[in-house]
């Protein structure tokens, strides 16, 4: 009895073991990865609004609120037809995250790829917020790819800031 109560235990070790469990950085990441698909569905059909409700209601990116990433998509299904997002992978810091992309944009007369988030990165940045991840900008009021202006006084360089 106890031999076949200790090889029911194993077997039924063995089976919990041998499922596929995700950890939550894995179902984040993959929750991530859906979004930006479903983000370049959304362009490819020129479906602004279901692109838009990926986009939490606070995003803030390089100084610009979710009307300018509205203008932008605009900008962009003039100019382009199709989208695909190349997910490089995905950086996870507790409630933020960061995609690192290659996003290929064509039309019948371009193609441009832009290294995200180091180009623009629109769709780079995102939050957990009540149980669901959405696109939340670098959350900057500013953009920060800037050199420091240099001062020539009559003793040398000196940095300004």
């Amino acid at each position: 009895m106890r031999k076949a109560l200790l090889l029911g235990l194993s077997l039924l070790c063995l089976l919990i073991l041998s499922c596929d469990f995700d950890d939550a950085e894995s179902l984040a990441q993959k929750e991530i990865r859906d979004i930006l698909y479903d983000v370049s569905l959304d362009f490819n059909l020129g479906n602004v609004q279901g692109l838009m409700d990926h986009v939490h209601q606070d995003y803030l990116h390089k100084g610009e609120i979710t009307l300018h990433l509205n203008n932008e998509i605009l900008d962009r299904l003039a100019r382009f037809q199709l989208l695909e997002i190349e997910v490089l992978y995905i950086e996870i810091s507790g409630d933020y995250a960061v995609a690192h992309t290659r996003d290929h944009y064509q039309s019948d007369i371009e193609s441009v790829t832009f290294n995200e988030p180091e180009d623009h990165g629109y769709f780079s940045f995102f939050h957990r917020s009540k149980g669901s991840w959405l696109i939340y900008g670098d959350h900057k009021w500013v953009k920060q790819n800037w050199r420091r202006p240099k001062i020539t006084s009559v003793q040398g360089d000196i940095e300004a800031f």
